[in-house]
C-alpha cells in the first residue's frame, strides 16, 4: 500500500511538473517572440522546449499507465539538454570574447534553481544524482567562467549569478534532510486521506460496503465488464426485531453479511443496500449458471439456524446480465423480482425477465 502511494505521489508530482514546465516554456517563446532576441537560440530553445513538452503530455495524459520513470528520466534529460548547452554557448562565446557573459545570458537561473528544488522534493530518491548532474553541467561552467573574470564578477549580474549557483546552492543541501520528512508527511495525508475514503464507503455495523462504496467499487471495474445485481432482503426483520429486540436484530444482519462472504468466489462485492436489504454485484458470471446463484445464495443463507434466533429466511431478486454502466437499470430489475419473490411466499429466489409478464416493465 505504500509504494502504491508513493507511485501515485510520484506520478502527480511529474505530471504537475511536466504542465508547469510546458507553460513556463510556452511563455519564454511568446516572450522572445514579441521581443526577439539577437541570439536565434534564445527563440528556438523555448519553441522546441514547449512543443517538445506537450507531445509528451499528451501522450502522458492517454497513457496513465506508461512506465513513469521513463518519463522521469526524460523530463531530466530534456532539461539537461535544454539548460546546459545554451549555458556552455553562452560561456564558450564569452570566452572569444564574443561578448560579455553577464550581458547576454538569458535570466534563467531563478528558472533553473526552482527545478531543481522541486525534482529534489518531489522525485525519488533514485533520481536525486540527475538533479546533481543538472546542476553541476550549469553552475560550474558559469562559476568557472566568473572566478577567471573579475571584471564580469564585481557586477551586479556577476555577484547574483555567482550567488545563485554559488553559495546560494547550499541551499539545497540543506533540503535533503527534510526531504524525506516531507514525502513522508506526503504519504501519511495520503494514506490517511485513503483511510477516510475506505471508512466512508462501508458500512459501519456490517463492515462491507455501504451504496458509496459501491459506487466507488463500480468505478474499479473494466470498460468491457458486464454485471447481474442480486438484492437480498431478510424475511420478516420487522418481527425478529420486535421479538427479540434491536441488537439481535444488528446482530442477525452481521451474520448475513458474514455468510455472504462465503457463498461466491468468482469476482464480485458485496454491500448494504439498505435495512435488511443486501446487495451482490457478481462481474462476468457465466450466463448458464446465473439462473441458478441466486437460489445458491438463498439457499446458504437460510439453510443454518442463527444464534438466538434459529432458522431465518431470505428472498433473493436476481437482475439480467448487462454492462456495468447499466447498474441503476440492473438495481430495478432485481428490484421487481425481489418483490415478486416477496409476494409469492418469500423464502425463494427470481430472476428478472422481461418475457414473463409478472416481471415485465
Amino acid at each position: 500500500m505504500k509504494h502504491d502511494d508513493e507511485t501515485k505521489i510520484t506520478v502527480s508530482a511529474v505530471y504537475r511538473l511536466l504542465i508547469a514546465s510546458f507553460f513556463t516554456s510556452l511563455a519564454f517563446a511568446a516572450f522572445f517572440y514579441i521581443y526577439p532576441s539577437v541570439h536565434i537560440i534564445d527563440s528556438i530553445i523555448p519553441a522546441l522546449d514547449a512543443t517538445l513538452l506537450l507531445i509528451v503530455l499528451i501522450y502522458y495524459h492517454y497513457n496513465p499507465h506508461t512506465d513513469i520513470n521513463k518519463i522521469i528520466v526524460f523530463f531530466i534529460i530534456f532539461f539537461i539538454l535544454t539548460f546546459s548547452p545554451s549555458t556552455i554557448y553562452y560561456v564558450v562565446m564569452a570566452w572569444k570574447m564574443e561578448w560579455r557573459f553577464i550581458d547576454e545570458y538569458p535570466p534563467i537561473t531563478g528558472l533553473v534553481m526552482a527545478i531543481i528544488m522541486l525534482g529534489i522534493i518531489m522525485l525519488p530518491k533514485q533520481y536525486l544524482h540527475y538533479m546533481v548532474l543538472m546542476w553541476a553541467s550549469i553552475a560550474l561552467p558559469i562559476i568557472y567562467y566568473l572566478l577567471h573574470h573579475p571584471d564580469e564578477l564585481q557586477t551586479p549580474r556577476g555577484y547574483e549569478l555567482i550567488g545563485t549557483f554559488g553559495p546560494a546552492s547550499l541551499l539545497l543541501y540543506i533540503v535533503f534532510p527534510y526531504r524525506k520528512s516531507i514525502r513522508r508527511h506526503i504519504n501519511k495525508v495520503t494514506g490517511d486521506l485513503r483511510r477516510y475514503e475506505l471508512e466512508a464507503g462501508r458500512d459501519y455495523l456490517t463492515d462491507i460496503y455501504n451504496r458509496r462504496g459501491l459506487d466507488l467499487w463500480l468505478g474499479q471495474l473494466n470498460h468491457d465488464d458486464n454485471i447481474a445485481i442480486l438484492l437480498i432482503d431478510v424475511d420478516h426483520f420487522k418481527q425478529i426485531n420486535d421479538r427479540h429486540g434491536h441488537s439481535i436484530g444488528d446482530r442477525i444482519l452481521v451474520e448475513v453479511a458474514s455468510r455472504l462472504r462465503t457463498i461466491y468466489f468468482e469476482k464480485h462485492t458485496i454491500a448494504r443496500w439498505g435495512g435488511e436489504e443486501f446487495a451482490v454485484v457478481l462481474v462476468n458470471p457465466k450466463t448458464n449458471t446465473l439462473p441458478f446463484i441466486g437460489s445458491m445464495f438463498q439457499h446458504a443463507l437460510g439453510h443454518l439456524p442463527y444464534k438466538s434466533v434459529g432458522k431465518v429466511t431470505v428472498s433473493v431478486g436476481v437482475s439480467s446480465l448487462s454492462h456495468h454502466d447499466d447498474f441503476l437499470e440492473l438495481v430495478e430489475q432485481a428490484d421487481k423480482a425481489l418483490y415478486t419473490a416477496k409476494n409469492n411466499g418469500r423464502d425463494q429466489a427470481v430472476m428478472y425477465n422481461s418475457i414473463h409478464p409478472q416481471l415485465a416493465d
